[in-house]
Formats: C-alpha cells, sequence, structure tokens
C-alpha cells in the first residue's frame, strides 16, 4: 500500500511497482485495483511524457505473459464489474487497443446473456459503460434471437447499446405490471431519461392504465424523476387520483407532483380535488398532505 500512496514516488516508479505485481500474482491487482485505476486517473500531461513513465509502460504493454495472465484472470472474475474494470485497466496498460477493449466488453455482455445473468445491476453495469454511447456501434456482436431479444432485461441491455427497439420494449415494461420488469425499467431510465414529450405522455398514459399495485407506484415514482414539465403528463396523474383505489398509490401521484411544476396545475381546482378524493389514513402527514399545502401557498 506505501508503494501507491507515497508522495515521494513519482507515477513512474509507482507503475514500475505495478508491473511487479502483475509478474507476481494477478490475484493481488485485483487487492489493488482501485489504487491501479486511480494511478491512471491522477496522470498529469507532465507524467505521461515522462521518458521514464513511457519506458514502465512500453515494458507493461510488451510483457506478453503477464498480459495473458491477466486476461485470463479478468475473463475468470466473479462479478462482472470487476471484470469490466480489469477490461478497461488492460486498455490503460496497453495490452488491448481501444476496439478490442470494445470486443471484450460486448464478448462479456453476450455471456451473460447465455447464461440469463442479466438482472438491474448489470444493466446499471452496462449502461454505465456505454455512458458516452461508444459502445452504440458494437451491439451487432450480439446475436439474439427473438425470444430472447424480447425479455425485458435483455431489451434493457440493447437499450443502453442504443436501439430504439430495446428502448422501446423497455418503456412498455414500466407500465406492464410485472415489479421485475418495472425494477429493470427503473435502473435503465436513470441512466437514459425520457426526454421526449411523446414518450413521456405515453408512460404516464400507461402507468395510469396500471392495475393498482406496488408496480404501479415504482412507477410512478420513476416517472416523478423526470421533473415533469408538461402540462398534458400532469394532467393524466391528476385524472388518476381519485380513481385510485390504493393509498400508496396516491400518495406516489402526490410525490410526482411535489417534484415537478405543479404550478402547471390549475390551483383550486387541484386542491378540492386532492381534499376530496384522498383515501382516509391514520399515517399522519403525508405526500397528499405537503403537495396540498403547497398549492395553497403558491401565489
Amino acid at each position: 500500500m506505501c508503494q501507491f500512496i507515497d508522495d515521494r514516488l513519482t507515477a513512474a516508479d509507482k507503475l514500475v511497482f505495478i508491473h511487479g505485481l502483475l509478474r507476481r500474482d494477478v490475484a493481488e491487482v485485483r487487492i489493488f485495483l482501485e489504487r491501479i485505476e486511480s494511478l491512471f486517473a491522477a496522470l498529469t500531461p507532465a507524467d505521461e511524457t515522462d521518458p521514464r513513465f513511457l519506458e514502465a509502460h512500453e515494458a507493461i504493454a510488451h510483457d506478453t505473459v503477464a498480459r495473458v495472465a491477466f486476461m485470463r484472470f479478468a475473463e475468470d472474475a466473479d462479478l462482472p464489474p470487476i471484470r469490466a474494470r480489469m477490461i478497461q485497466l488492460a486498455a490503460k496498460l496497453g495490452w488491448l487497443s481501444e476496439s478490442e477493449m470494445h470486443a471484450e466488453l460486448m464478448h462479456m455482455t453476450a455471456e451473460l446473456i447465455e447464461r440469463g445473468a442479466v438482472g438491474p445491476s448489470e444493466v446499471d453495469l452496462i449502461c454505465g459503460l456505454n455512458k458516452h454511447h461508444a459502445l452504440d456501434g458494437e451491439r451487432g456482436r450480439l446475436s439474439l434471437l427473438p425470444a430472447a431479444a424480447n425479455r425485458v432485461a435483455n431489451s434493457a441491455v440493447l437499450a443502453c447499446l442504443g436501439s430504439p427497439d430495446g428502448r422501446a420494449r423497455v418503456l412498455q415494461a414500466l407500465t406492464d405490471g410485472n415489479d421485475a420488469d418495472v425494477k429493470i425499467a427503473e435502473v435503465f431510465l436513470v441512466h437514459r431519461p425520457i426526454d421526449d414529450i411523446a414518450e413521456l405522455r405515453g408512460v404516464a398514459s400507461g402507468i395510469a392504465r396500471m392495475p393498482a399495485s406496488p408496480a404501479q407506484v415504482r412507477a410512478l415514482d420513476t416517472l416523478g424523476r423526470h421533473r415533469l414539465r408538461d402540462r398534458e403528463t400532469l394532467a393524466e396523474l391528476a385524472r388518476l387520483f381519485p380513481i385510485a383505489q390504493n393509498i400508496d398509490v396516491q400518495r406516489a401521484i402526490a410525490a410526482v407532483m411535489i417534484r415537478s411544476d405543479y404550478a402547471l396545475l390549475p390551483r383550486p381546482e387541484t386542491v378540492t380535488m386532492l381534499s376530496q378524493y384522498r383515501l382516509k389514513s391514520t399515517d399522519g402527514n403525508d405526500a397528499i398532505d405537503i403537495l396540498i399545502r403547497r398549492l395553497q401557498e403558491s401565489p
């Protein structure tokens, strides 16, 4: 650990030490993975042009024995996030070109799909890996049968990789009423939120048609994170409130409105509607009370 935190050591010194770890036992690289990543993240232009650093980096890049051991260890990593980080580190070490790194990440993704091992955390990972859309052109590497492609989790993976059809399937899943699928959609939309008004209105309309359930509450919460500023979408939710048969659904609607531009709603009419149709509760003040109070206090 001292080799990583000793300020007297240059980036070149630390890279020489890392090469020693790579030659000795790749398992140690996993232990110090975050430290190694931090070293590369903190490199300055002076570090990257230091002849000693370039020499140390070139020595690693040409160390085929260490490369083979490292890539084998990465492929066997038990957790996909660790495998992905090791693949990205391999590129920084000079063992993978950018296209090769993309191919390795897609190979990992294909294996997850083949094993049926894609869940919310995997969707979160793959969307995060493609934050800047560098992998959008790589989804052709995934050969999915129609039945597999139609699974919401797999559709979310494709959507993370830029597929319009995959995105449409995930948005549909948000309102289908299956709580597990709604969780997938919830994670996906953290990375790829809805910024199209037509999509937003379609989702709001779909949520309004869902039966009262935990899935509907979760879908409402997911919608609320978009800070709604569309009058028609808010009106759709307002129409749902009086007919909701579940206090949790009503509270979720109120929470969405609190996080939205509720000034778009007709204030006196909305206060009257909320007060008249709210279901009785013994839990004390909740999101409905807060919304009523804010609407009453609005200028």
